[in-house]
């Protein structure tokens, strides 16, 4: 691939093809069948889209850089260098574009170039029937929290919480994803041991409420979490472990954004609460407002503190390099005392 070249038109067939579905799936609490995508490997091909916002024709290149490091093929189209506003394109565009590699039998995983914002505006349109009939291991973060809960919701196609195109493929993130999504392993996820060294308040680890609990695991980007609420694509929270992120967001936004949760009484029935890194949501002593704010610990102790199943803070979920690749649905263990996430089943066949 000529890397120079910022857009590569993609040989996008229009074809679908209905894929037999795992007869050992599982129910979800919504009635449908979990269903677990194939298992990548390397030689295959990634259809790299743009959802949310545009790339740079530097991430556009990082991200084919780190899909190819990884011992895959890299398919796009010509959307990829379009941008409308603050979009990648039109909704019809990103919206095709989402539609052809789930299609396309030619395209074995999806990865989102990057987030942004824009991934809830494609919801309503999406054609489910068709992601249903050709399940594809699909991963991002961030604003494409909004994808995975709509596709998951609708379908009960597992999809990937982790690393977008563009990301820093460090080593603790590239072996996660090779875990999980080609080798078909149920890892145990860890805090790096790195991270013992980093005075970054943001990575440390509070272990909130201790015990241990099990559940399908489902989660995202705090803000993406709130802004689906009231929606068809909205997430039951009930015998579910809870994975939650954030960045950039002052410490009482995220009380805010927390409060709603707890009020709409979503996670009342989960059965425990993991949450990432909240990296940039310390007010900064040069902020107007400081002198009346507080940490984003004391935020998260008097919004948890008090709660009745497991909460941990500072697993390696969010907008960080070390990343870790998390499907949706499938069952885990969150332990508290041990600082883990243990995967307990496969999210690929």
């Amino acid at each position: 691939m000529d890397r120079r070249s910022f857009v590569k038109k993609s040989a996008v067939a229009s074809a679908a093809t209905m894929l037999t579905l795992n007869a050992a799936n599982a129910e979800t609490n919504e009635g449908l069948s979990l269903i677990k995508p194939k298992a990548l490997k390397k030689g295959d091909t990634i259809g790299l889209i743009t959802p949310a916002s545009a790339v740079t024709r530097q991430a556009f290149e990082k991200a084919v850089a780190n899909l190819e490091n990884l011992g895959f093929e890299v398919q796009y189209t010509d959307n990829m260098s379009v941008r409308k506003g603050f979009l990648a394109g039109t909704d019809q565009q990103r919206l095709n574009d989402l539609h052809q590699m789930f299609e396309d039998p030619n395209i074995d995983g999806i990865v989102c170039a990057r987030g942004g914002y824009g991934s809830g505006r494609l919801l309503p349109d999406i054609n489910y029937d068709l992601i249903k009939a050709n399940p594809k291991v699909m991963i991002g973060y961030s604003d494409i929290t909004a994808l995975l809960y709509g596709i998951h919701q609708k379908t009960g196609l597992v999809c990937f919480h982790g690393p977008v195109g563009a990301s820093e493929y460090s080593e603790f993130t590239e072996k996660g994803f090779e875990q999980v999504l080609m080798k078909g392993k149920a890892p145990k996820i860890e805090r790096p041991k790195a991270w013992e060294e980093n005075k970054d308040p943001a990575f440390q680890y509070l272990p909130m409420v201790s015990g241990v609990a099990q559940g399908a695991l489902v989660g995202g980007n705090l803000s993406l979490m709130c802004s689906m609420m009231g929606t068809p694509y909205d997430i039951d929270f009930r015998d579910k472990i809870v994975c939650i992120e954030e960045i950039g967001e002052s410490p009482y936004r995220v009380d805010r954004m927390l409060t709603q949760l707890l009020n709409s009484g979503k996670l009342a029935n989960a059965r425990g609460i993991a949450m990432g890194v909240f990296r940039g949501c310390e007010t900064k002593p040069t902020d107007p407002d400081f002198a009346l704010s507080t940490s984003l610990e004391n935020v998260l102790k008097d919004r948890f503190g008090n709660f009745k199943i497991p909460v941990s803070y500072g697993l390696p979920i969010g907008h960080i390099d070390d990343n870790a690749t998390l499907p949706f649905g499938v069952q885990a263990e969150l332990d508290v005392e041990k600082g883990s996430l243990k995967l307990l089943e496969s999210g690929v066949h």
